[in-house]
């Protein structure tokens, strides 16, 4: 069976071969999150990685956390097999250091701060833009490491609909619908997946994940339009892993989530220079952990329940000043909100004021961006987050030159704020605990050669964070050991660099390479599961029906904490390969657009190693399907 699997994915019809065509040529990439309005990515002044959906297609990758992986200065770790917790750290920053947007609405954990990508699937994203560092002064709280921002799948066209069905070891099977189109003035996405595999240990390793979104865009008139989001998600897991420090595995605990997402968003150009947008999203879980108690088990838990909330307003406007100046100022209001079973139920809320400045000189040479933003935060007051950035383009020889500096802050999460008593020892929540600030500076240098088929780049980033928010001994306490409370104890220094190469060596033979360098200095403290030296190698094939990519994940040693014990431990470095292709079928049949076989190996060399100690990774997992596209021509 593997033996066909790997026939298939690897070899190529004769055919296929000779079937190669120069390239499309293709507009210039716009992303939005580096500015907040649309911008051609070669004038960006910051550091922005973009993952398009053929990238997504190209990988076969069904959660975002796969793409992710090959994004220079992002550490990506997941806690053991499909559907466990998955962190993302950006050079070397805390998981709730790194904002995650959907469609720019946050999706951060209001009580843990960080954001659980194991969840997220790939079937209605269109691109996801990550920015590294320099986040603060458009964004606010948790932008410190930068800022993820999945972007969804709009609707236009004729009507397309498509459906999927895939199927691999472990007993994991995966089915997608979606429906894409337009009529008049409305465009319509609408997608359903679902997902559902046993896993790979013994007992009380499946995972489930149904997934639905719509996407809505309305345009009233030339100048107006509408747009309304919504998205849900129910997934149920067994947690294997839940007894790790006993050490045996559990045989009962389980944890079940649903979540919900809206949006509605108004966007009209008042004049040819001045146009604005009004939105409004909420963002809540519902999060149930079980976990009936076993024999050497201290913990007698039976049920938790966690139901985060986040609301959010926000108001935006842009003025065009002739073709070298553009002004952006906004105002946003947000409200945190969570209630658990362990005693919370409060409420935070903040008010943010931003205002950004591009300036372009020199024939679009020369763009300088300042930006300001101040937050007024329910608990710790007011905060400035000031920025500034710069690039210079040398369009003859396609070189650009970037640099910047930027503050940020984090604010307390409710965990840090109001976590109750428990087991005996005082609260945790301390409602003193201020943010924790940084400051950056970054510089860098992109360069294109041979008509863009090769491009290579380089960036140097320092940051410094200062009022970590840590664990300290809870006053008057008799074991400071075990009872402990937020405390704003530490600071810390990062500093590294990003470097990156694309060969396109034919039209259809392209190879990738990436390389992150990350150095630190926390107090005496070890920065746990975050390599000094990590890379990736792509090598990819696509010719008009037949694709294929291979990538190369290579994560240094990297310390963290032993799962039992507790103790300071040293990971080994591995290198994890994974494969996918796709074949276009040479079929003709009435009102079927495509129709494509496709499949992936994860872990191609069966690699067994952990990214977080005491959960062991998936081993080689394979999934493999046929994907068609129906509607007329």
């Amino acid at each position: 069976m593997f033996l066909f699997i790997i026939i298939f994915l690897v070899l190529s019809p004769l055919s296929s071969l000779a079937a190669d065509s120069q390239p499309d040529e293709t507009l210039a990439p716009v992303v939005v999150t580096a500015t907040r309005i649309e911008t051609p990515q070669e004038e960006v002044t910051t550091s922005l990685s973009v993952i398009t959906s053929e990238d997504i297609r190209a990988k076969q990758a069904v959660t975002v956390e796969e793409v992710l992986r090959d994004v220079p200065g992002l550490d990506v770790v997941q806690s053991g097999s499909r559907g466990a917790t998955t962190s993302v750290f950006i050079r070397g920053s805390d998981s709730d250091q790194v904002l995650v947007l959907i469609d720019g609405v946050e999706v951060n954990s209001v009580t843990s701060g960080g954001f659980n990508f194991a969840h997220l699937t790939t079937e209605s994203v269109e691109r996801i833009e990550v920015l590294r560092g320099a986040g603060g002064a458009l964004y606010g709280s948790r932008a410190i490491g930068g800022v993820i921002n999945i972007i969804t799948k709009k609707g236009e066209g004729p009507p397309a609909f498509t459906l999927s069905t895939e199927g691999g070891n472990g007993h994991t099977h995966r089915q997608v619908m979606g429906l894409r189109g337009g009529a008049g003035k409305l465009g319509y996405s609408l997608n359903a997946a679902r997902m559902e595999t046993k896993g790979f240990h013994r007992f009380n390793d499946d995972y489930r994940n149904l997934s639905t979104s719509a996407r809505l865009d309305y345009k009233l008139t030339e100048d107006t339009a509408l747009k309304g989001l919504f998205r849900f998600l129910k997934t149920d897991l067994g947690l294997f892993n839940s007894n790790n420090f006993v050490p045996m595995p559990d045989p009962n605990a389980r944890e079940a989530l649903s979540q919900y997402l809206g949006k509605l968003e108004w966007e009209q150009r008042i004049l040819k220079e001045w146009d604005y947008r009004i939105s409004g999203s909420i963002f809540k879980e519902h999060i149930k952990d079980s976990d009936d108690p076993e024999p050497g088990s201290f913990d007698d838990r039976t049920r938790d329940r966690f139901r985060p909330k986040i609301n959010t307003g926000e108001v935006q406007t842009n003025y065009r000043l002739q073709d070298w100046s553009t002004t952006t100022l906004g105002i946003e209001y947000k409200r945190s909100h969570a209630s658990t079973s362990g005693g919370i139920n409060r409420s935070i809320e903040n008010s943010g004021y931003y205002l950004q400045e591009q300036i372009r000189l020199f024939d679009n040479r020369l763009i300088l961006i300042p930006a300001v933003r101040l937050d007024d935060h329910q608990n710790f007051g007011t905060e400035w987050s000031p920025s500034f950035s710069t690039a210079y383009l040398f369009k003859e020889t396609g070189t650009k030159l970037k640099g910047g500096y930027s503050e940020g802050f984090r604010a307390p999460t409710l965990n840090e704020l109001f976590f109750p008593a428990s087991f005996g020892c005082a609260a945790f929540g301390n409602p003193d605990v201020g943010p924790e600030k940084s400051w950056e500076f970054n510089a860098g240098v992109e360069q294109t050669l041979y008509k863009n088929r090769v491009k290579v780049g380089t960036t140097y980033f320092y940051r410094r964070v200062k009022d970590l928010i840590a664990t300290g001994p809870t006053p008057d306490t008799t074991d400071p050991a075990f009872c402990t409370r937020a405390e704003n104890v530490g600071k810390a220094r990062f500093d590294g660099w990003e470097s990156l190469v694309n060969f396109k060596l034919l039209p259809s033979v392209s190879i990738g390479a990436a390389y992150t360098y990350l150095d630190w200095d926390t107090e005496n403290t070890r920065l746990t599961r975050r390599p000094r030296h990590r890379g990736n190698v792509n090598v990819s094939y696509a010719a008009r029906e037949f694709h294929v990519s291979l990538d190369a994940h290579i994560i240094g040693r990297r310390h963290d904490t032993d799962a039992v014990s507790g103790a300071k431990i040293t990971k080994p470095a591995y290198a994890k390969f994974d494969l996918a292709s796709s074949y276009l079928l040479p079929v003709k049949i009435p009102l079927v657009k495509s129709l494509s076989a496709f499949g992936k190996i994860e872990n191609l060399f069966n690699r067994k190693y952990e990214e977080a100690d005491g959960f062991r990774a998936r081993p080689l997992n394979f999934l493999i399907g046929i994907r068609g596209t129906f509607g007329n021509e």
